[in-house]
């Protein structure tokens, strides 16, 4: 289903009472946009903040784990072959950015049983749009991991990123009066909400649509695919990224809201991704199956070890400190080794010897390090700007912070600075491999 459909479905009513649009969100009817607002917003239940800006994100994998496949072990392993699939739905934060991992208490660790469950299977229950058993087939078939083990990134990436959706909440269904919900109902909304996006932004059909298919021989100009893409989603910018091998193998569309997600009523935007790593010419669109010859495997769960110093402070050249193994900063002695881990999923974990660091909100986004089981700890961005070197980031942000500058034997903490200039001193964090 193209964008025409996609269009014609932003002109229903937002707050309509048809069945088959789940709860129904008691929210006025003339709500702004999200990331649009001039004055304060205070029902979260209604207006999406700070993450207005939501990212439905799809995945091309033609990368086999073997090269021997036959159609159906393809279709299992990297989803149908006329289609891309689901990487997940990202709430970004207006002003740059965003959250992850927002509410420990709404975590699950399991999608199977959820959907399975009669309360998302009973068809008297006409605030149910798709049966769960229904729904659990089509993430079976669309949502695929490149790494083979698919529900565990469909928990991931609601851990990760549903738990940071103001507006489907627990909370908030009660407020809508609807009666015995629980942390199971946000779930099952976000994977189906999720996926009827997903459904209205057919890339392979765009593609297709303007003879950009999968070959092992013809390649497209980056403009020629940017095109296809932004005709068919309202005149706006899509975000393009591409492997190693200069291969069409993710697509982000972006889109403000209006109201709450149950209402679905997303609106095109520019895409915020201001670099791509594709290159201009000879963009190659690989079929699903294909092995590039004399290439390598991409890398799954590489790590690198070094230490991390601090950079540019207050936009200084030399480098002033380093970090201990706690998370702190220091300016005389001897730096910590770290180890960046990389997820299953994308980004890093950081762990030093006292254990796994996370960003603390509750503690002015201090930078801790000292969590032994990795489900507690943060997911790190990574700059690579030289070799195995780069710059650390956490949540889209490459700025960090204190207060305090340690004076010989003394430490200091750092913080994640979200508003420059709210700090004394301001600086980059430089991972350089041992």
């Amino acid at each position: 289903m193209l964008l025409n459909s996609f269009y014609s479905f932003l002109q229903l009513p937002i707050f309509s009472n048809g069945a088959n649009k789940g709860i129904e969100p008691n929210c006025p009817i003339d709500i702004p946009l999200s990331c649009s607002n001039k004055t304060v917003i205070n029902n979260s239940c209604c207006f999406e903040y700070p993450g207005g800006i939501f990212l439905q994100t799809q995945f091309w994998n033609y990368f086999p784990s073997k090269s021997d496949l036959n159609e159906t072990e393809l279709v299992n392993e990297l989803g149908p072959l006329n289609s891309f699939t689901i990487h997940g739905l990202w709430p970004d934060n207006c002003h740059g950015g965003y959250q992850q991992f927002c509410n420990r208490t709404l975590q699950i660790d399991d999608v199977y049983y959820l959907l399975n469950e009669k309360e998302f299977n009973n068809n008297n229950d006409t605030s149910l749009q798709i049966p769960g058993k229904q729904l659990l087939e089509y993430l079976d078939l669309y949502w695929k991991s490149n790494n083979g083990n698919h529900e565990s990134l469909w928990i991931h990436e609601f851990n990760k990123h549903g738990t940071c959706i103001s507006t489907i909440r627990p909370e908030c269904y009660t407020e809508w009066e609807a009666n015995n919900v629980d942390k199971k109902r946000t779930v099952y909304d976000y994977f189906r909400i999720t996926y009827n996006l997903f459904k209205k932004l057919d890339t392979f059909a765009i593609l297709k649509k303007n003879d950009i298919v999968p070959s092992v021989d013809k390649t497209y100009s980056l403009e020629q695919i940017e095109s296809a893409l932004s005709k068919e989603f309202g005149g706006k910018q899509v975000y393009i990224g591409c492997d190693r091998h200069n291969a069409l193998n993710e697509i982000w569309y972006y889109n403000h809201l209006k109201g709450s997600l149950l209402s679905e009523m997303f609106v095109p935007m520019d895409s915020l991704a201001i670099r791509t790593n594709c290159r201009n010419d000879a963009v190659k669109f690989f079929p699903k199956g294909y092995v590039p010859p004399f290439r390598r495997r991409p890398n799954k769960g590489e790590s690198y070890r070094g230490v991390i110093r601090l950079s540019n402070i207050n936009n200084g050249d030399q480098m002033q400190g380093f970090l201990i193994k706690n998370g702190h900063w220091m300016s005389q002695g001897t730096p910590a080794n770290y180890e960046l881990i990389k997820s299953p999923y994308g980004n890093y974990y950081l762990r030093s010897k006292q254990g796994f660091c996370d960003v603390i909100s509750s503690s002015s986004n201090e930078l801790v390090c000292k969590f032994r089981n990795i489900k507690d700890a943060g997911q790190f961005d990574f700059d690579l700007i030289k070799g195995k070197d780069g710059y650390i980031g956490y949540s889209g942000k490459f700025g960090w912070g204190s207060d305090d500058y340690p004076r010989r034997r003394s430490q200091s903490p750092v913080s994640l600075n979200n508003d420059k200039g709210s700090m004394k001193y301001e600086f980059k964090m430089k991972f350089i491999k041992n």
